[in-house]
């Protein structure tokens, strides 16, 4: 016979209970082309990402101001040190170099030459004095024989 506790449809034949079906591992449906997608959250700090329709630019980078100043330090001090001015520009080349080469380290050629344009500069700015002080003693030591 039939249980009187179990569930019957309304024709008064009793109704199984479903059978438990193996749970089957879940994957992610496949793009469906043309249909847009809804981007991740970006995380904080992140760049975000181009919305459709724009152009993906990557992230402006700092210009290497030290380093840069530091070129034109040392060839404005290379110049200068003909007309006796070129010193301070010289050490300025060579301080901010050395300032460049430890904030700056992806300007590499600029830095550096910066600061063998500086030392040069000094070099060449304490030439000029030592020959400027020749000459005028020369000058001076001739007028005194007269």
């Amino acid at each position: 016979m039939s249980d009187p506790n179990a569930p019957q449809d309304p024709a008064g034949s009793p109704q199984q209970p479903p059978a438990p079906q193996p749970a089957a591992p879940q994957q992610p449906a496949p793009p469906q082309y043309g249909a847009p997608q809804q981007p991740a959250a970006p995380q904080y700090g992140a760049p975000q990402a181009p919305q459709y329709g724009q152009p993906y630019t990557a992230p402006a980078q700092k210009s290497p101001i030290l380093s840069i100043l530091s070129l034109i330090g040392g060839i404005v001090g290379i110049v200068g040190s003909f007309f006796y001015f070129g010193g301070l520009f010289a050490i300025a080349a060579v301080i901010l170099g050395f300032l460049g080469r430890s904030k700056e380290p992806q300007a590499k050629g600029f830095w550096l030459t910066g600061i063998i344009l500086g030392f040069v500069a000094i070099a060449l700015e304490i030439i000029v004095i030592i020959i400027l002080v020749a000459v005028l003693a020369s000058v001076s030591s001739s007028l005194n024989n007269y």
